[in-house]
């Protein structure tokens, strides 16, 4: 199962999850999104990370023209995008599209992109979320719980699971011990 951060605003977080193999780690470069990055910080916390796959994040304002320069800059492949981005067939990236509803899914043809489906506890256990992550490349983000992540790996099998970052409370005061813990019980570290 591949492991996917999402919203790192810090060197401390990027560190951390790059050190513990994170196969993916996204910046958000989306100014009306609470974790909005800019590219001189996230140019900077780069340099400092082991060889990952690193993922600009972008909001659905966001023009092709943005996200193209935003990628040249840093030197990515790979976006992530909401699934109802309007220039989503035109972006030359392998994405990773952002769903919060799952059931849009249920009919959406199979496809070489990754779907990222943000999801509640409860929604885990529906019986067509099986069904959608067995047709796609799915990363799944919930809350996970020692309890529900035995099923999603041993029930559900996704492609892999997104966690996402909480900002900083200060400058070097990170969650990195939640973090920790959590990668722990899933088998990451």
């Amino acid at each position: 199962m591949q492991l996917k951060i999402s919203s790192i605003t810090n060197l401390t977080d990027a560190r951390f999850f790059s050190a513990s193999g994170a196969n993916y780690l996204g910046f958000c470069f989306d100014v009306l999104n609470e974790n909005y990055i800019d590219l001189k910080k996230t140019k900077e916390i780069v340099t400092w990370l082991h060889t990952t796959n690193i993922i600009g994040e972008f909001g659905h304002h966001q023009a092709k023209e943005e996200i193209e320069f935003i990628a040249q800059q840093i030197g990515i492949n790979d976006i992530q995008i909401p699934f109802q981005h309007p220039q989503k067939q035109t972006l030359n990236f392998e994405k990773f599209i952002v769903v919060d509803d799952f059931m849009l899914l249920e009919n959406e043809p199979t496809n070489s992109d990754f779907f990222v489906l943000k999801i509640s506890s409860e929604d885990l256990y529906h019986p067509t979320l099986k069904t959608i992550i067995s047709k796609h490349n799915v990363f799944l983000e919930t809350d996970f719980t020692k309890e529900n992540f035995s099923f999603i790996a041993n029930e559900l099998q996704p492609y892999g699971i997104q966690i996402s970052c909480k900002k900083e409370e200060k400058v070097g005061f990170s969650a990195v011990d939640e973090y920790a813990e959590l990668l722990d019980f899933m088998g990451f570290l």
